[in-house]
């Protein structure tokens, strides 16, 4: 009798605990999602174990990662999740999908009047402008996509000088690589300073401000030479292999796959068990069963985007590798005068 006693306490006092916890819900959608986008806040926000972090979409249909080849398994759906909270999470975390949904903007909307804390990374902030909800705001998105944006949203002022920008109730980032020095900063928000600087330290992040220049950002004649290059030479073209084995480290994963398939010469696939495996902190990912014979091995060894261009630069060459830190919108990829 005391041991089950002792055991239902046990439950409890668990139980308020993780009520306790700041909710933050990051959206994916069947269409696509962009992979660092959604993988580096999971996976940092997770790591601190001081935040309950969901992954959410319209269903629990696998959402294909962009632009790699591989697929999340959303861990609730819209309707799930506000049963769940229904008072709504303390923050949802907005990556560029690849669709337009009505249906998903009237969510966001919603969450906004219950309170929560919405955020775009990179260019979620074009489905944030969707819903409306930079009307009359200052934002930022990937630097590439700043004509798009200036046309569809005039009356957002559009900033270029910080790698995040809080107005209100609404935070938006710059392009993808923003999302890690983002999350950390949101995780700040949350939970404090010291998870906030533990969880850096774990994980080997460096603590980065919200300073930048998104104006260094172009694709000038190097990037286009090299890019025009390695398109137009198909024979050239790798299969990039990416094994992932259970407990795999997601903030890795996101900066392979997403790198790896931005060189105009290689796609990166997922390898994964039939099913799927689970991170170390509990997302799904879905991949192919198997790699062809001449497909290039990638291992997970780093979980920092300049070890990976490095690793892109041995291979294919240094312009390679910055024309893929531009697209990430990283500091190794600005231009140069």
């Amino acid at each position: 009798m005391i041991r089950r006693l002792i055991c239902a306490l046990g439950l409890v006092l668990a139980a308020s605990a993780a009520e306790a916890r700041p909710s933050v819900a990051i959206l994916a959608d069947p269409k696509g999602v962009e992979t660092t986008d959604l993988l580096a806040p999971y996976a940092i926000l997770a790591e601190s174990g001081a935040v309950e972090v969901t992954v959410v979409s319209s269903s629990l249909e696998p959402a294909p990662l962009m632009p790699g080849v591989a697929r999340v398994q959303p861990q609730a759906t819209w309707a799930s999740y506000d049963r769940a909270h229904p008072g709504g999470p303390d923050m949802v975390i907005v990556p560029f999908m690849m669709s337009k949904d009505p249906q998903r903007a009237a969510w966001l909307r919603d969450k906004a009047r219950q309170g929560a804390r919405i955020v775009s990374i990179c260019d979620g902030a074009l489905i944030l402008g969707d819903a409306g909800l930079l009307d009359g705001r200052q934002a930022t998105a990937h630097w590439a996509s700043r004509g798009q944006r200036l046309r569809r949203f005039p009356q957002v002022t559009w900033r270029t000088d910080a790698r995040w920008v809080t107005d209100g109730p609404i935070t938006t980032t710059a392009g993808v690589s923003a999302s890690v020095p983002a999350a950390l900063h949101l995780l700040r928000e949350l939970a404090g300073e010291g998870a906030m600087v533990s969880t850096a330290a774990r994980l080997g992040l460096a603590v980065e401000g919200p300073r930048h220049d998104a104006g260094r950002y172009r694709f000038d004649r190097p990037a286009v030479t090299v890019g025009l290059a390695n398109l137009l030479t198909p024979w050239r073209r790798q299969t990039i292999a990416i094994p992932l084995t259970p407990g795999f480290d997601a903030l890795a994963a996101g900066f392979e796959l997403d790198a790896w398939s931005r060189t105009f010469r290689s796609k990166a696939y997922a390898v994964t068990p039939a099913g799927g495996v689970v991170s170390r902190h509990g997302l799904r990912i879905l991949g192919r069963e198997r790699a062809p014979a001449s497909a290039r091995q990638v291992k997970l060894e780093a979980n920092d985007l300049p070890t990976v261009f490095a690793e892109i630069g041995r291979a294919y060459g240094a312009p390679t590798a910055r024309l893929v830190a531009l697209q990430l919108e990283h500091p190794a990829g600005v231009s140069q005068p």
